[in-house]
């Protein structure tokens, strides 16, 4: 450990470049004189990650990300301009106000940041603060893969040392930890207090079996004993210090055929009495099917799963299943079993809602539908209470435990659990809680809920506003007014989320006393911003811009936030709030030396529906020349508008906003008006509307027109193209081109038919290849292939199993044996995006050679020259 003296911090490394960069602007040329940007340059510019506000708001924290991956983490007065800098950390905590640690590789960085002293403690894995401040526990890195669990004292004196510690729980709210440790061939398990006084209490010591999966709440401590031939449960009680075991082979009606599971990724759950400890059963191995690669595969057309499910992601009906173990009573309940793999827990921990996924299958959605059961975990006795389940909202239970909160037929219904009474609470509202703009052939998906009140209330969310609505649907009031003035309106959760994992449900609860902050944004135009909502006086406006305002958090202890501002022009600035608004940090400060573009929102009408685009100009836009311009087309793509994009040659698709703006392109991002089944025509519509619209302000040289886009968007690149000569040329990355071949495939990720991607996804075709198989041959742009006149750029990884890579390959095929001029790039060992950083900025820099060749008269590459060249 070492303790380095008090310093003056300042930034260094690249960040500390950029800044003498900008303090010394005649490095740049002659005072305030702009110049285009080079390639070489790219890598000046970092991107900004707001981390988290200290408890009173004194500081802030936040990360900068590099192209070098010289990343830094800093920390920053919001008062004054002190700021302490942490190469190569991610994250971190405050403690108080007082100190700030993170991990930097494996070195634990301890900042005062009231005397500026830096305190190094090398091979850490992890640390915590102490709720009250008092205490630092870290886990330091031992040679022979275990820890040893050091705790600090306010005056950094170490008040315990624990050493072979294998495992570790920090108790939720920072009081204390529970760790095990193995010391030859001993195993022992104990417990700090970290609150008043430092309390070390040892609960099992010197056995001969590991303890593990520990999970601390309240006064409760349960962890496995994993004994080898049966794993035991174990309760400890801190309150009176009793100890309660839970043995499967003594257990009234524990299963004979199954075992307690003992494996890491089954998280423990407590109850908040302590009473109930909820754990996972494994089926005994000898029972579960071997499936032999070398042996013949069956597959059978009624089988509810894939052959490729079963072999490489396993049965549901096989899961680990999860049980109950009530400490008081000694009793023992299992709770799903084969017939019903799956659940969730009521808040209350007295009920769970029980489901088998596959129910309905063999069927033709992503997920299909479910019977949803709940389950009494005092009596054990099961009740269907929703059949046919098949919103892709799961139901949501209240944070008291008796409701719960489910999606059907475009309206909201609650289940009350204890009346066994149903209650459509949205029934003949004056709005809809259910988004009517979906363009997919899918039902319509719920725009959301806020939360749940103290006082038998729920939000719901319109559109644009929030509605107080009754349990029992006996009253609704309409909180916000942003419909008038085309405002959304979203409260803001500090907190993060309705659940705390996939079985457990959150029991935080709304007070509108104390009012609401709420996310704010128009649509229409990109501004954004925060407000506060008062029960008394309504909505009054924090920060409103005409810019996105994002990564919003919140000191503990006062009002005051913590977030980003920025456009496209505006590079993202930290920004703290307290009343009033304040710049902390700038990011890319070189940009005013350079030339740089503007975003504009355009607007244009498909089959009478009008859409809107985003026109980014080209760094230095001269109005005298007209330029080329780059088309990128995937879904709705205005919501980007206000999006700040750095310059960069690793781009995992290729394509970058800002790299084409400053290599002299106006570049194009329309939204799309689709029709079902009838992609080739309405996609084609919607692109060529937004290029006349952009074409007719006289911008741009209409023979100058590239078109670009991956994954959906290839496809809808390699459609346009067999429909229209307009674009000089196209590049297409990850593509469907073969409808017919990618709908009778299985979906490598999933391992499920993509049959859903046509009838209810991206494809919408909206019926099957049977039903309606002239969609399917008029929207394959492999089978229309004849059309096209473009030059075409297509690239692929050949591991892509999410498109497959044979997609490209077909429609390569197709325009070979047409004699047409086409390229394809195939990328070995990458799937559907590129992540090795050689092959991004490769496959960037062939596109803009393409573009550069078909758009500007550049240079013809070799790569672009056939063999015979």
């Amino acid at each position: 450990m070492q303790d380095i003296k008090p310093y003056k911090p300042f930034v260094a490394g690249l960040a500390g470049f950029i800044f003498w960069l900008v303090a010394c602007p005649q490095l740049w040329g002659q005072g305030n004189q702009k110049r285009f940007l080079s390639k070489e340059e790219y890598s000046l510019w970092s991107k900004l990650v707001a981390r988290k506000l200290s408890n009173d708001g004194n500081w802030a924290s936040y990360l900068l990300l590099y192209e070098s991956k010289k990343d830094t983490l800093f920390v920053k007065n919001t008062r004054d301009n002190a700021t302490y800098h942490f190469p190569n950390a991610k994250d971190g905590e405050f403690n108080g106000e007082s100190e700030f640690a993170c991990i930097a590789r494996d070195t634990l960085l301890l900042q005062n940041l009231r005397t500026g002293n830096l305190i190094k403690t090398s091979n850490v894995f992890d640390f915590v603060f102490s709720a009250n401040q008092k205490f630092l526990a870290i886990l330091i890195k031992q040679a022979d893969e275990k820890y040893t669990l050091e705790i600090q004292d306010d005056s950094g004196k170490t008040r315990e040392r624990v050493c072979d510690v294998s495992q570790w729980y920090f108790e939720p709210q920072h009081k204390g930890i529970v760790y095990a440790t193995i010391s030859g061939e001993n195993h022992s398990i104990g417990f700090i207090k970290l609150e008043a006084g430092m309390i070390k209490e040892m609960i099992l010591s010197n056995y001969k079996s590991a303890f593990q999966n520990l999970i601390w709440k309240n006064n409760t401590i349960a962890f496995l004993q994993n004994k080898k031939d049966s794993p035991l449960l174990l309760n400890y009680n801190i309150k009176n210090g009793r100890l309660k075991e839970l043995d499967p082979t003594s257990q009234k009606g524990f299963p004979p055929d199954m075992k307690i599971s003992a494996e890491l990724y089954n998280s423990l759950m407590v109850s908040d009495d302590g009473n109930r400890i909820f754990f996972w059963l494994k089926e005994n191995k000898e029972r579960l099917p071997n499936i032999d690669s070398n042996a013949v595969q069956i597959w059978n057309t009624k089988d509810r799963l894939l052959f490729d499910h079963k072999k490489y992601i396993g049965e549901y009906s096989l899961l680990d299943k999860m049980a109950v173990w009530s400490v008081k009573e000694n009793k023992f309940l299992q709770i799903t079993d084969r017939q019903l793999p799956r659940g969730f827990l009521s808040t209350d921990y007295t009920q769970a809602f029980i489901f088998d996924p596959i129910a309905y299958e063999p069927q033709n959605s992503f997920d299909g539908p479910f019977d949803l059961y709940v389950v009494d975990l005092q009596t054990g006795k099961r009740k269907c209470i929703l059949e046919h389940y098949d919103s892709d909202q799961m139901p949501i239970p209240s944070p008291n435990g008796q409701y719960l909160l489910y999606a059907k037929e475009n309206n909201w219904w609650i289940y009350n659990t204890k009346k066994d009474i149903y209650t459509n609470i949205t029934l003949d509202m004056s709005e809809s809680f259910f988004r009517g703009d979906q363009d997919m052939p899918i039902s319509a998906s719920p725009y959301g809920i806020g939360g749940w009140t103290a006082d038998g209330f729920i939000i719901l969310y319109d559109k644009y506003d929030l509605w107080q609505v009754a349990l029992d649907g006996s009253a609704k009031k309409r909180l916000t007014e942003g419909r008038e003035i085309q405002k959304t309106y979203r409260i803001k959760d500090l907190v993060s989320g309705f659940r705390l994992n996939d079985i457990e449900a959150k029991k935080t609860t709304l007070d509108l006393k104390s009012g609401l902050i709420l996310e704010t944004k128009d649509k229409n135009t990109g501004a954004s911003g925060f407000s506060k909502w008062i029960l008394t006086t309504g909505i009054s406006d924090m920060v409103w811009e005409n810019k996105k305002i994002n990564q919003l958090s919140k000191a503990s202890n006062v009002d005051c936030y913590l977030y980003i501002e920025q456009s496209y022009e505006l590079s993202p600035m930290l920004m703290v709030y307290d009343g009033f608004s304040k710049q902390i940090f700038k990011t890319n400060k070189q940009q005013e030396h350079f030339y740089w573009g503007k975003a504009e929102a355009i607007e244009y009408i498909v089959n009478g529906k009008k859409l809107q685009g985003i026109l980014y100009y080209p760094a230095g836009y001269n109005n005298a020349t007209k330029y080329p311009m780059i088309v990128h087309i995937y879904e709705r793509q205005f919501q980007y508008f206000n999006d700040y994009q750095n310059p960069t040659l690793y781009c995992s698709d290729g394509f970058n906003v800002s790299n084409f703006t400053q290599q002299g392109y106006f570049v194009l991002l329309p939204d799309m008006a689709f029709e079902i089944g009838n992609l080739a025509d309405s996609t084609t519509k919607s692109v060529l509307a937004a290029v006349d619209a952009v074409i007719e302000k006289g911008l741009v040289d209409p023979k100058k027109l590239g078109l670009i886009g991956h994954s959906f968007g290839g496809y809808e690149t390699d459609l346009v193209i067999t429909q229209t000569n307009r674009f000089a040329a196209a590049v297409s990355g990850a593509a469907w081109t073969d409808l017919i071949s990618s709908y009778l495939y299985v979906g490598a990720t999933f391992r499920r038919p993509d049959f859903y991607r046509a009838e209810h996804d991206q494809l919408r075709i909206g019926k099957s290849l049977f039903e309606d198989i002239n969609s399917y041959l008029k929207n394959s742009p492999v089978l229309q292939a004849v059309n096209v006149n473009t030059p075409l750029l297509g690239w692929t990884g050949e591991e892509d199993r999410h498109i497959h890579s044979l997609q490209s390959m077909e429609f390569y095929m197709a325009l070979r044996r047409l004699g047409k001029t086409h390229t394809l790039l195939v990328y070995p060992e990458e799937e559907h995006n590129l992540d090795q950083r050689k092959n991004q900025k490769d496959l960037t820099q062939r596109i803009g050679q393409w573009f550069d060749y078909y758009l500007k008269n550049g240079k013809q590459y070799q790569w672009m020259k056939n063999d015979f060249q």
